[in-house]
């Protein structure tokens, strides 16, 4: 979807948004229910939940050091986001007009499937679990912490613009900034710490539980495409089946399937296997000639390519197939490069038009052990709720550490700034450190948001 299709359903979105809004406000819909605006958006709030929240936080020690391990993992991990949007800035601009070009637009940064390019519209239910599981987690955290610091929970509520696009647990905003620096900072801390605790429990469950019991169907050449009227579209070969041999050769691998084609002619008839999963299919294949169909298509040719049979496939380098497998099942070993690979698989799957854990790639694996016997759609759909909690909680976590205002990590850093003045600064009076703190504040604040849209702007300059 191009930009101009995104911006035109999303506004066709928004206006119908406007319009249902405003009729349920003209007849006194929204009074009724407590749904108040907050700009454009909707809030509910109500008072239900917090005896469960003071409950929760009756043992008092225990989320006093979850909040101040919190107050320094958030610091660590706020250093790194900056660090890592700088350098962010600095790769891109570097790109050429080609790359800039291939860069995803604005639209990336809205949660909402079909219009952002890596949330396919068929994820929206994946998307919503897992923004709802998020949210909940992070904004009970807060309301936790503050209750657990003696301080009072207003109420709670959840944020409506077009879909849910949070919750919020409400302090007393007065005793909040009363209160002292380190419960405050705890309470600020207490929402990202907990959507990175959601993020180890998810990393535990995908990889060690669920990956664990997925192995390859077999050993041989992946397919990743193929081409239209190719005599492998015409036996029905497709993405995410392994070819195990070919013209009466074994395939083990990419390297097995390329000589075993390498002695095929044009016009030839022959057999091919594949597996789809763990069901073992054969085929007589007639190949056409490949100097033939490279011209038609475009492809690179070679002269030493006539006469050669053609099959009509793009496989997955043995490698890749290999990389993604084994991050999958443990992203920690060869940490950072395999994490990074875990998390950016949405992306890639735009960019490459690989994702390894949606149909038809799956098709590469079965299931072993105790996880067998469930349903092989319901495993995978069990598995992509995970990766989905999973990705969006860190998401939320790494966005929330940012030292910008109103994020949690703006009111970290300005309590961080206002101790280390305090400190150095012994003379100064309470307004002279507020107004160095709020001009600090808003200098880092500004400096991040550019940061984070110039990937997006540096494709229309």
């Amino acid at each position: 979807m191009s930009l101009i299709e995104s911006l035109l359903v999303f506004l066709a979105i928004v206006i119908l948004y406007i319009i249902i809004v405003f009729i349920l406000n003209k007849k006194g819909i929204l009074k009724k229910y407590n749904i108040s605006f907050m700009g454009p958006a909707l809030m509910w709030r109500t008072k239900k939940g917090r005896n469960f929240l003071k409950k929760v936080a009756k043992k008092k020690r225990f989320w006093e050091a979850f909040g101040s391990s919190g107050i320094v993992l958030c610091i660590i991990a706020m250093i790194l986001m900056t660090v890592m949007l700088i350098w962010q800035a600095w790769f891109v601009s570097g790109f050429t007009p080609e790359q800039k070009e291939a860069l995803p637009g604005p639209e990336i940064a809205l949660i909402l499937p079909g219009i952002n390019p890596i949330l396919p519209i068929e994820y929206i239910g994946y998307v919503l679990l897992a923004f709802i599981v998020a949210i909940v987690v992070h904004e009970f955290s807060h309301g936790i912490l503050t209750i657990a610091s003696k301080l009072k929970v207003k109420s709670l509520g959840i944020l409506y613009l077009i879909l849910p696009i949070g919750a919020f647990c409400e302090p007393d905003e007065e005793g909040l900034k009363k209160a002292k620096t380190k419960p405050r900072m705890r309470i600020y801390a207490a929402g990202p710490t907990s959507n990175f605790v959601v993020v180890l429990i998810c990393i535990l469950l995908f990889s060690f539980v669920l990956m664990s019991s997925v192995q390859p169907a077999a050993d041989g050449a992946h397919v990743f495409s193929v081409d239209e009227d190719s005599p492998a579209e015409k036996i029905d070969l497709q993405p995410g089946m392994i070819i195990t041999s070919l013209n009466n050769t074994r395939v083990t691998n990419v390297t097995d399937y390329f000589y075993a084609l390498h002695k095929t002619y044009a016009n030839q008839t022959t057999t091919i296997c594949y597996m789809k999963g763990d069901i073992e299919l054969n085929a007589t294949v007639t190949f056409t000639d490949r100097y033939v169909e490279h011209e038609k298509r475009g492809y690179l040719n070679n002269e030493s390519f006539k006469g050669k049979g053609y099959l009509g496939t793009f496989l997955l380098r043995d490698s890749v197939f290999d990389n993604y497998l084994s991050a999958l099942k443990n992203p920690f070993n060869g940490f950072p490069d395999s994490f990074l690979l875990f998390y950016v698989i949405p992306l890639l799957g735009y960019f490459q038009g690989y994702n390894p854990i949606v149909s038809p790639f799956t098709d590469s694996y079965v299931i072993t052990g105790p996880l067998s016997v469930i349903p092989n759609n319901v495993f995978w759909i069990i598995v992509n709720a995970v990766y989905w909690i999973f990705w969006l909680n860190l998401a939320v976590a790494l966005f929330n550490v940012l030292p910008m205002v109103p994020l949690d990590g703006g009111f970290l850093f300005n309590d961080v700034m206002d101790s280390l003045i305090k400190r150095v600064k012994k003379g100064l009076s309470d307004e002279q450190r507020e107004k160095i703190v709020k001009n600090v504040s808003v200098t880092i604040s500004l400096t991040i948001l550019v940061l984070i849209i110039f990937p997006w702007l540096i494709k229309y300059l």
